[in-house]
């Protein structure tokens, strides 16, 4: 997911993270704690951050696709039901265990809290496509030949690896003519992850403001298309009645040639 930092390695080992992330990729329709807090106003499963990210991509029957920062694999696995083979990658050896545990039972099985020390089990039926692999690489250095990819997605990495652009580069690197970039972030730049002369955005420079998004766009012109600029809200659960609630800002980059 991340090329890390040593604070931001340890984070991403925790036991305590990989079962949030269970729950974020893999939800339990019969306890969703996001309408549990926002009631009426809550957006469909289907619409939220990753599950609507799969309408933007296409179905590629010949191709490869690959998942950067792929965490427990709900995305890589939607990857692989419209590809011929899909690669999850993710720095953390301790989320790429448990994408590979959800593929080997068929299912997400975790605990949320409830309150204090009291917990809740979960058991989530997930149909893990066999044509799909996780594997523990850098972001920063991917492990793949140039122009290998149909489809390649970065869902809220690049603002946590120490080095952004070289994210972006590799992204581009190993994305197929004709194929489909779909790079995701809220843009939350914090210094323990990247130093701040590194930032995207979120910084004024040269008198004045720079957002992530526009930095983004910029990288992409030549060579590259943007065909879809949107927003879709996430949620990860912390415990029954918390949680980090927020917004990623998506791009759809086609590469030309």
């Amino acid at each position: 997911m991340r090329h890390a930092m040593e604070n931001d390695e340890q984070y991403y080992q925790r036991e305590k993270v990989l079962l949030e992330y269970l729950a974020f990729h893999y939800p339990d329709p019969a306890a969703d704690p996001m309408e549990a807090l926002l009631a009426d106003r809550t957006p469909p499963v289907a619409s939220r951050f990753p599950f609507g990210v799969r309408e933007l991509w296409e179905p590629r029957a010949d191709g490869l696709a690959l998942d950067v920062g792929a965490a427990v694999g709900r995305v890589t696995f939607d990857l692989a039901d419209d590809h011929a083979y899909a690669f999850g990658l993710d720095l953390s050896g301790m989320l790429m265990r448990g994408a590979q545990q959800v593929q080997r039972e068929g299912a997400a099985r975790y605990s949320t809290i409830l309150e204090g020390d009291l917990r809740v089990e979960h058991d989530i039926p997930v149909p893990a496509p066999s044509n799909a692999s996780f594997l523990v690489g850098d972001a920063l250095h991917l492990p793949f030949p140039d122009l290998s990819f149909a489809t390649v997605v970065a869902l809220n990495l690049i603002d946590r690896v120490p080095d952004p652009m070289l994210a972006l580069d590799e992204l581009a690197r190993v994305t197929a003519p004709g194929g489909r970039l779909i790079i995701g972030s809220p843009f939350t730049w914090l210094p323990a992850f990247t130093e701040r002369d590194r930032w995207l955005g979120g910084v004024v420079r040269n008198g004045k403001p720079v957002r992530g998004i526009e930095t983004v766009r910029a990288r992409f012109g030549h060579g590259f298309r943007i065909l879809d600029e949107r927003r879709l809200p996430f949620f990860i659960p912390h415990h029954a009645r918390t949680g980090q609630l927020g917004e990623a800002c998506l791009l759809t980059i086609r590469r030309e040639r």
